[in-house]
């Protein structure tokens, strides 16, 4: 296996000062790509750089680009590796200064970790220095709307949750059903945040799923919104065909955790 010099002897100086708003990490080939790893880029953005940039880097096979997208900053770094194409997509906003130098770092510590079969925890762990997760969250549920509790994670401090998160599914989808009955039927509203003393459930009901944060501070983290909707976004893509074809089995949904981590550190 061909490795880049010198990268694991390398560390990330201040990963913090990057600002990056997002990452993807494809392997290509002139028919094909596989999206490896992703945070904070939607799947649409990704597909619109593949298409844009696949005849360049299939034909340069190593190489850098940057380019201005409305208010973001694009950066590509592209590697071949024992005949396989690997890019790396960045996303900031155009008026954050990046270190260069550090983003470049990154792409060869991803490749190389791709290189190595290293697993999505190790990778994420890479990205999470550039990316950090938010912090914000105490729970995640998500729930059918007949109010079946079909993933959670819950903070460890929060065990009254945790002890009854069966209860709670079921009341967050009973209420949701009856603000829409009542107070979005003549209107199209529907209810977006259930506020207590110090905290809020902020609500999201997409394809027949209820996603339901519950956040103590809403205005800590500039990411946290956006992180809520990619991993919506991302449990829909994944999850599909479970929801569609519902069999009662919950189990299937557990691989969800490890892109809840990806956003959240709960």
């Amino acid at each position: 296996m061909l490795v880049l010099e010198n990268v694991y002897q390398e560390t990330l100086e201040h990963p913090s000062s990057m600002d990056l708003l997002g990452v993807g990490l494809v392997s290509m080939t002139e028919k094909r790509y596989n999206i490896i790893f992703s945070k904070g880029i939607k799947r649409s953005l990704i597909k619109l750089l593949i298409k844009f940039y696949r005849s360049e880097i299939l034909e340069k096979k190593e190489g850098k680009r940057i380019k201005l997208l409305g208010a973001y900053t694009i950066y590509v770094n592209f590697y071949t590796i024992e005949d396989e194409s690997i890019s790396i997509f960045y996303v900031s906003e155009t008026n954050k200064l990046i270190k260069y130098d550090s983003l470049c770092l990154l792409s060869k510590q991803l490749v190389n970790s791709h290189c190595s079969n290293a697993t999505f925890s190790e990778i994420n762990q890479l990205c999470s220095r550039a990316i950090p997760s938010a912090k914000e969250l105490s729970a995640l549920f998500v729930i059918s709307t007949a109010g079946l509790s079909l993933f959670t994670k819950i903070r460890k401090d929060k065990k009254y949750l945790a002890d009854n998160f069966i209860t709670i599914s079921g009341f967050i989808s009973a209420i949701l059903s009856f603000s829409n009955e009542v107070i979005g039927k003549n209107t199209g509203d529907t209810l977006q945040a259930i506020n207590f003393e110090n905290q809020q459930f902020l609500l999201t009901v997409k394809e027949g799923v209820i996603f339901a944060y519950l956040v103590e501070d809403f205005t800590k983290s500039k990411n946290i919104k956006r992180f809520m909707e990619l991993l919506i976004e991302e449990f829909l893509y994944n999850f599909c065909d479970c929801i569609k074809d519902f069999n009662g089995d919950i189990n299937q949904f557990r691989d969800f955790e490890r892109i809840v981590d990806k956003y959240f550190d709960i």
